[in-house]
């Protein structure tokens, strides 16, 4: 993956791949007790993918060229314009360590544009520029959150440093995806303004990992803790993720009172990888289905057809022990397995979820449905049935340049707001759209959509990755995904 042709941005971190050069960046917004604010900027270099000089002294460096700015209604607020060293090596077959680098920009409450604007100093590459939104805003009143800062390791601070926090030296963990190799996923999180909120004392913290797909707590990964209200209520923590199976998920922090209502949440996305860790379905196995509805279904090509519906909609894991049982799991365990999948959705009434799930289901085998493709399995179908009918549906299947193609737009979505998906197909008659684009966690997102709307004119090389709109006419793309109607 390069810088010049894809960018993926998972909630507060992105990743910049150019020709040669591989960046990762994420960052974090923070406040202070005298009403400032201030964003934390975390950028790793893969020591590999820079150009090494000989410089005086006999070793070898690798430099990188970096920019960020911070701007409102295109003023600029804030601005940083330096060179980022590499740990030195003794000659070119030394290894190349990775090197990171920690940044501190003062700003005042509001919503910002964060520019960054990077290159490999000792090639003659053109600079690669990204730009995402960013909000310091935290209530002066009212409990709230800090982001969520990942770190890979922490102990007491003896300086002040950009790296110490409340005391501890955080070094940061710059990204959100967690592989096989690293088996404990540690944060560093603030809790502000609990003192002006709460009547009593203290306050309830409850930390947990859920998968990103359902509001379904994992009780393995579950934390609680008493905190004290203050002012300002510094959490650091960590998970054994060493038995988490691979999927997505969110990490969540919450403040509930003394009759446990919830006062504040704060969520993060992360991705695990662990291909050796199983999801484990031994309570499930247990369970009768005898007197539930999951009784009534006596054909086994009924029952599987109707545990392929519930795929779009299901975990990472949940889909993979499904497609494993799908192909040879009897009919005892599938009935168990479908009971199992609608009570975690809904333990009082697991029936009715999933006849109403089943309602949406015909809808979109109706609506969505391809020459090849039951609508269920198709992408918009995926999408409808994860996340509901779009506020906003832009249909455009007749500009002279383009192939058909659909923006499909959210005003709310879970606890992301504006969120955009594109589709776009080669044959209207098909009626198969594919996702092209999206700018909401967890799916594919590829700035240069545009780009295959296009294709059949346009055959561009290297683009940005912000939206930008081909010379073609009658062009009508731009407008739809920023003004969606």
């Amino acid at each position: 993956m390069r810088i010049s042709i894809l960018i993926i941005i998972l909630f507060l971190n992105v990743n910049l791949f150019a020709d040669g050069l591989k960046a990762y960046l994420s960052y974090a917004s923070f406040y202070t007790l005298d009403g400032k604010c201030y964003v934390e900027t975390y950028l790793s270099v893969n020591g590999n993918s820079v150009k090494y000089v000989k410089s005086p002294d006999g070793k070898w460096y690798g430099k990188v060229n970096i920019q960020i700015i911070f701007t409102k209604n295109d003023s600029i607020v804030n601005f940083n314009k330096y060179e980022l060293k590499s740990p030195p090596r003794e000659d070119t077959l030394s290894p190349a360590l990775n090197f990171l680098d920690v940044q501190r920009y003062a700003l005042n409450p509001d919503k910002y544009k964060l520019s960054l604007k990077i290159s490999d100093a000792n090639t003659q590459e053109k600079p690669f520029e990204v730009t995402t939104e960013i909000s310091t805003i935290f209530p002066s009143d009212s409990i709230c959150f800090s982001d969520i800062e990942y770190i890979s390791e922490y102990h007491k601070a003896d300086k002040e440093t950009l790296l110490e926090k409340n005391g501890y030296t955080i070094l940061p963990y710059v990204f959100n995806y967690y592989p096989e190799t690293v088996n404990k996923l540690s944060f560093y999180a603030e809790i502000y303004n609990a003192n002006l909120t709460l009547n009593e004392s203290s306050f309830a913290l409850y930390t947990y990992i859920r998968p990103y797909e359902i509001e379904n707590k994992l009780d393995q990964y579950f934390q609680f803790k008493r905190m004290k209200a203050e002012p300002v209520s510094p959490v650091l923590k960590t998970f054994d993720i060493s038995k988490l199976p691979s999927g997505n998920y969110l990490l969540v922090l919450e403040a509930r009172d003394k009759t446990n209502k919830l006062i504040a949440k704060k969520e993060s996305f992360f991705q695990r990888y662990n291909p050796d860790v199983e999801f484990n379905l031994s309570t499930l196995l247990t369970s009768n289905t005898d007197n539930t509805f999951i009784g009534n279904i006596h054909n086994k090509d009924t029952l599987i057809q109707y545990i392929k519906y519930t795929l779009p909609v299901s975990t990472d894991f949940e889909r993979k022990y499904a497609e494993s049982i799908i192909n040879k799991g009897d009919m005892e365990t599938l009935k168990k397995y479908f009971l199992n999948f609608w009570f975690t959705r809904d333990k009082t009434n697991p029936e009715k979820a999933w006849f109403e799930y089943k309602k949406l289901v015909d809808y979109a085998n109706k609506k969505f449905k391809s020459v090849t493709r039951d609508g269920y399995s198709t992408d918009r179908g995926r999408i409808f049935l994860q996340y509901g009918q779009p506020d906003v549906v832009s249909q455009n299947y007749n500009e002279p340049a383009a192939y058909p193609y659909e923006i499909w737009h959210y005003y709310k979505l879970n606890d992301q707001r504006n969120k955009k998906f594109v589709f776009y197909t080669r044959d209207i008659v098909t009626n198969d759209f594919v996702l092209i684009h999206s700018d909401a966690i967890g799916e594919l997102s590829n700035y240069q959509w545009q780009y295959i709307v296009y294709k059949r004119v346009l055959a561009p090389a290297n683009v940005s990755d912000k939206v930008n709109q081909p010379d073609a006419w009658g062009n009508k793309s731009t407008d739809y995904y920023y003004h969606p109607r």
